[in-house]
């Protein structure tokens, strides 16, 4: 988990150096994905809510959100129950590692109220039922080979894209990857902390797939990594 932790931060330090420079991509995509659900559904992941702003998404029948609403740089639960009320729809959410690695700020009781009190159903490794989507959310692993199969679901909700590693069936939503953070134009990842090497996009293997969101948010600036709001049907 050391080793984990001190990679992430020299990758941040080095996005916050190269932003120095200004080549830091601000644009939020759009990506509109057919998977035969039948209804809309939004995905959003890696929010790293840090200040009171609404932000503007599709209309969706419901809205999964795949970890790191808050990190420990978030000002408060507040803001994070502010910030998430005025998203609209059904909302399930999973946790990623920095509600997990907030603890010591944000216990993670608190942190699971507070979105529970902004009208998120958080799923650790538990089901919903919403208007017949089955949906399984995977709470967060800090080994990635520890994630167990899921079978059943319509859709399999978790934060880690390492959790692909075991599945064995169905539609697996990530984030955490950032899409890279550190990328070249055009979205061009050098550098993923993912084990596995998943960055962004999609990943199919015999009975299951996974689309990766590059997430809504960050910690430090990104380079050349455009944020990423995901419509499927």
């Amino acid at each position: 988990m050391a080793g984990r932790r001190a990679l992430f931060i020299t990758s941040v330090a080095l996005a916050a150096l190269t932003a120095v420079g200004g080549v830091v991509s601000l644009d939020t995509k759009i990506s509109v994905l057919n998977v035969g659900l039948g209804r809309k559904v939004l995905f959003i992941s890696d929010l790293h809510i840090h200040r009171r702003e609404r932000y503007e998404l599709p209309e969706a029948d419901l809205v999964l959100i795949g970890g790191d609403a808050y990190d420990e740089w978030t000002p408060s639960l507040d803001v994070v129950v502010d910030v998430l009320r005025a998203v609209r729809g059904p909302k399930v959410a999973v946790l990623g590692n920095h509600e997990h690695w907030a603890r010591r700020r944000f216990p993670l009781r608190e942190g699971v109220r507070a979105l529970e009190d902004a009208g998120v159903h958080v799923l650790r490794d538990d089901w919903v039922d919403v208007g017949g989507l089955r949906v399984y959310g995977l709470d967060w692993r800090e080994d990635p080979t520890a994630y167990p199969p899921v079978r059943g679901a319509d859709v399999v909700l978790v934060h880690s894209p390492d959790a692909f590693q075991t599945a064995v069936e169905g539609l697996y939503l990530a984030g955490h990857t950032h899409g890279g953070q550190i990328c070249l134009p055009g979205n061009v990842p050098l550098y993923t902390n993912s084990r596995f090497g998943y960055t962004w996009g999609w990943y199919k293997k015999s009975g299951a797939s996974m689309y990766v969101s590059r997430g809504l948010g960050e910690m430090l600036p990104r380079v050349y990594c455009d944020r990423e709001v995901v419509l499927l049907y």
